[in-house]
């Protein structure tokens, strides 16, 4: 051991020492492999006895564990086991879907809740932005106003009419409403406006800093006009926002060879998907090299490949009402599938039964956007 003067007191020896040295390289734990019974083919897996290791060295019982990456849900399965509680987070819905599972398989208490973030908006910022005017209450386009600035203005009852500034979702420089842009608002587009306008409206997805500390510093920078500056965070707005896909469906009811309703998938289509496959296809193709031949990824004219998942709700038909899943089909990347929770070693037919009259239907991108549809005749 080294004393405080740095002299050694006396010396230990490794094989003097008792129990296993920690090392920062852990072998002793092998990977999930196609073989281990927790395998869930979640690509970001971790072995239960990593986490189980690292929770135990940094946690007590009763203890809340937290995974801000929750990927397929180990370490609040984990943390569940040996009696602390947890907090999974992600922003893909297949990690809530296969955290979910894996958690009730546990018989955790939970509850899942959605964090109203507007992100989506982002996957497709054309449409988004065509939508956004549709959602804002009372909004309309205005020609007495610099469209430079100004999307348009909403009419109120006190302040009249109140110019709306609006950030491009299609640049990404105007994701944060930043102190220079607020100054060249104030200084160029204020003195343009109406004698009588009384108020305008800032929306933004993100600020520099505190909307306290921002507020102020728009108030103290706009002190030789008489207009209010208002700032309004635009995420709630966005996640309004629904852009759904389209499915054509078919259902057909019990017969005597089978006693179940079955609903058929025809066809479907997936804006975002077909998006995001052209975006990769053009990237690819851009990035081939020599001789090399790129074949681009290619949808089927059914389109149902790009389905991941389905749920049948036999309990309401109401659109907006609580989603109750009666039964699920979950298709993974080869195409093979888990009905309600359980494996099949057999591929997906397009199809998804139940035992009652099936009344919604909700089905999953393979990006992860899901959509209700209301299956009354």
């Amino acid at each position: 051991m080294v004393t405080k003067s740095g002299k050694f007191r006396y010396k230990i020896y490794l094989d003097e020492v008792q129990g296993v040295l920690a090392d920062s390289i852990w072998t002793d734990i092998p990977i999930v492999n196609s073989q281990s019974e927790e395998r869930l083919d979640y690509a970001t897996q971790k072995p239960e006895a990593l986490l189980e290791r690292i929770i135990k060295a940094s946690s007590d019982e009763d203890m809340t564990v937290v995974d801000f990456f929750g990927g397929s849900g180990v370490t609040a399965a984990v943390a569940h086991r040996l009696g602390r509680h947890f907090i999974h987070a992600d922003v893909g819905i297949n990690s809530i879907q296969t955290a979910r599972d894996r958690l009730a398989k546990e018989k955790a208490d939970f509850a899942i809740l959605d964090v109203q973030d507007g992100l989506r908006l982002f996957r497709n910022p054309v449409q988004t932005m065509d939508k956004i005017a549709s959602i804002i209450p009372g909004f309309t386009s205005n020609d007495q106003l610099n469209i430079a600035f100004w999307k348009g203005a909403v009419t109120d009852s006190r302040y009249g009419l109140i110019p709306i500034y609006l950030p491009d979702l299609q640049n990404d420089t105007d994701r944060v409403l930043t102190r220079d842009k607020a100054n060249r608002i104030i200084r160029e587009a204020l003195p343009d406006l109406p004698r009588s306008v009384k108020r305008v409206r800032l929306y933004y997805i993100d600020l520099e800093e505190s909307v306290e500390t921002f507020q102020k510093f728009a108030d103290k920078a706009n002190e030789d006009t008489l207009i209010d500056i208002e700032l309004c965070d635009l995420k709630p707005v966005l996640d309004q926002i629904v852009l759904e896909d389209q499915v054509e469906w078919e259902i057909i009811p019990p017969t005597d060879v089978s006693l179940l309703y079955t609903v058929r998938i025809k066809n479907f289509f997936s804006n975002r998907v077909a998006q995001t496959v052209d975006s990769y296809n053009q990237k690819a193709a851009l990035n081939t090299r020599g001789n090399k031949l790129f074949t681009p990824i290619m949808l089927s004219e059914e389109g149902l490949e790009a389905i991941e998942y389905l749920s049948l709700d036999c309990s309401t038909s109401e659109k907006d009402a609580p989603w109750h899943s009666d039964d699920e089909v979950k298709i993974d990347k080869l195409g093979r599938i888990s009905i309600n929770g359980v494996k099949k070693d057999e591929f997906w037919d397009g199809t998804i039964q139940s035992e009652q009259k099936p009344l919604r239907l909700k089905v999953r991108n393979i990006c992860g956007d899901e959509t209700v549809f209301s299956l009354r005749s």
